[in-house]
């Protein structure tokens, strides 16, 4: 995948949206858990929309409405396909732990750093490389972006 679709500037409109949800939250962990989810989210559905997938938070004509849902989980559902986790990482991290999801078809790593002014994302993983109940997960062993097309059309098939 191009090098511009791997590194993406926060819109304005994302930030307040996220900032909004987070200010909902009864204490101040679980806001900073929805604001990020909503950044991750966001993100990887902006990814898979421009690879031309369409997801259930396309189909909402207010984007604000589609993602309340995928906001605790983090994640986003691909009609006729499944879900994909969005799995955030720190700035500079090189591994991360994953809680194995059974109803996941793959998993995308998403960079956040502490300016939260723009994101990176990483790559991704297939559901069936995440064995166990949580993974501890290394950056290099991430899949690039131009393998997921192929890999979620791969699935599409399968369900058809």
């Amino acid at each position: 995948m191009k090098d511009n679709l791997t590194e993406l500037p926060i819109d304005q409109q994302v930030y307040n949206l996220a900032l909004g949800y987070a200010s909902e939250q009864a204490n101040l962990q679980h806001g900073l858990k929805i604001f990020y989810n909503t950044m991750t989210v966001w993100a990887v559905n902006y990814l898979l929309g421009r690879m031309n997938f369409e997801t259930l938070i396309d189909k909402d004509d207010d984007w604000t409405v589609g993602i309340e849902s995928a906001l605790e989980l983090a994640d986003v559902m691909l009609p006729g396909i499944g879900k994909i986790q969005c799995c955030r990482i720190d700035e500079g991290e090189t591994r991360i732990i994953v809680p194995a999801q059974d109803d996941r078809i793959a998993y995308i790593f998403v960079e956040l750093p502490g300016s939260v002014e723009k994101v990176k994302l990483l790559g991704f993983l297939p559901a069936a490389d995440i064995h166990g109940d949580t993974v501890e997960i290394s950056v290099t062993n991430l899949q690039p972006f131009d393998r997921l097309s192929d890999y979620l059309e791969a699935i599409q098939l399968q369900t058809v």
